[in-house]
């Protein structure tokens, strides 16, 4: 770990170095093009000039040039420099004290040596057919104030930068505390009981936004979890009341029965409750489990088809006995994710009830079809059927309707472990009228 720091922090001095070696870069290549401009601009004006003073010579005469020249020197500006001087050197007139040391000649530009100060002068030399030669330059004053711009530019981005190397840090520093004291925030709530609370997430891609995504995400797993747990605790808690206590109640007798075959008798009422609480018990977990979300972990590819086949096979004695027909439309395969052993029950409980209704002669179908993105189980059969005020009712727990005439069977968890299945792919459970019978759907998102 020490050596990654060390490598951080090298590569941090590499970039600034780096950086500031393209600003000193970009300042003299804006320096040097800038300069060279000033230079061609003097350069051509220059030239001009001295054009004009050689065509005034030949139309004027020397006197009317000299007169021009020291009446330019008198209203030139002191940047602006121009002479005259004879064949023999000697100055004639202009912004020089002495005519400089200069070869003979002609000369474009070129620096000339003065004793006028400390500034430097470049000038254009033309020699006149008559020897008398015409200086024009300037000093160097334009360069200097275009460096001394460019220096304040320098300075005036280094200010910027240095702004924004203290301020970037200072926001950044904001930032990242306003979304750790977020995530704390919600680690604190969470932690007093709220699991409801969540990290607020502001629609952005940086590495805080991803581990609070991350975090609500884990939040709503562990939410499913713990809600599933309460859903299971509170049904079994709720749900086992009466059967135990109707259990109870038939030890009760048992114990206070005055003869052995009524003790027995008890006993063996004893053990039928028993089985009965046992068989409400498991189906409780299953209906609690689906409904609080429990049993997506377990889910699989599933063929329902095939699950279809199984149920036929496992009922197909039952129908028999019953003198049931129990026909099945050779389905086409439906694979989906789903639990397995929840739609094997949840299916065996409509067809298990619809063979304990279906009157003698009569014929139950099986029919798997797939409507879009959902997937149809349908049970149906020629039965009384349920009346359709009392469906709802149907498939609630511990809810034993029975055949008009006849005591109720079973515990009353079929359509209810029927419609926790449901909820837990997703689905739905509908229950429609056959004309006669009852037709059940069990809908199973895909």
């Amino acid at each position: 770990m020490i050596w990654r720091g060390y490598v951080l922090i090298t590569a941090i001095v590499v970039a600034v170095l780096l950086i500031i070696s393209a600003c000193a870069g970009a300042l003299w290549l804006v320096d040097a093009s800038g300069q060279s401009l000033i230079t061609r601009l003097e350069r051509e004006s220059a030239t001009t000039e001295l054009d004009l003073y050689v065509e005034l010579r030949r139309e004027e005469g020397a006197a009317a040039l000299v007169r021009a020249i020291a009446r330019h020197a008198r209203i030139a500006g002191e940047h602006h420099i121009v002479a005259v001087a004879d064949r023999n050197g000697h100055l004639l007139a202009g912004d020089l004290n002495a005519w400089p040391p200069l070869p003979s000649g002609n000369l474009t530009w070129a620096a000339v040596p003065s004793d006028e100060g400390p500034t430097a002068i470049h000038a254009a030399v033309r020699a006149l057919p008559d020897g008398m030669r015409l200086l024009v330059g300037r000093d160097d004053s334009m360069h200097q104030a275009f460096a001394d711009a460019v220096l304040k530019v320098a300075e005036l981005a280094i200010l910027i930068v240095a702004l924004a190397c203290l301020l970037a840090p200072g926001v950044l520093i904001a930032i990242s505390v306003r979304n750790v004291r977020e995530l704390s925030r919600t680690a604190e709530l969470i932690a007093a009981g709220q699991f409801s609370a969540r990290t607020p997430t502001h629609g952005g891609a940086g590495p805080f936004e991803t581990i609070a995504r991350s975090q609500n995400a884990m939040l709503d797993r562990i939410e499913d979890l713990v809600t599933g747990l309460k859903t299971v605790t509170d049904s079994l808690a709720h749900d086992l009341r009466t059967p135990l206590a109707r259990l109870r109640s038939t030890v009760e007798r048992g114990i206070n029965a005055p003869g052995e075959a009524a003790k027995q008798t008890a006993l063996e009422n004893a053990l039928g409750e028993t089985e009965r609480t046992i068989s409400a018990f498991s189906s409780l977990i299953d209906i609690a489990r689906a409904e609080g979300g429990l049993s997506r972990d377990a889910m699989t590819k599933v063929d329902l088809a095939a699950l279809m086949r199984d149920v036929r096979e496992l009922f197909q004695p039952l129908a028999e006995e019953k003198q049931v027909e129990l026909r099945l439309e050779e389905p086409r395969e439906e694979v989906i994710l789903g639990h397995k052993p929840l739609l094997m029950q949840a299916v065996s409980n409509l067809v298990h009830n619809a063979i304990k209704y279906a009157p003698p002669g009569s014929q139950l179908s099986m029919e798997l079809t797939r409507e879009g993105d959902e997937v149809r189980i349908v049970v149906a059969d020629r039965g009384p059927g349920i009346p359709e005020d009392k469906r709802e009712q149907a498939v609630r727990r511990f809810q034993r309707l029975g055949a008009a005439g006849e005591p109720p069977e079973g515990v009353g968890l079929g359509l209810a472990i029927v419609e926790a299945c449901a909820h837990l792919h997703r689905g739905t459970l509908s229950l429609e009228d056959n004309e006669p019978g009852l037709k059940a759907a069990l809908v199973l998102h895909a």
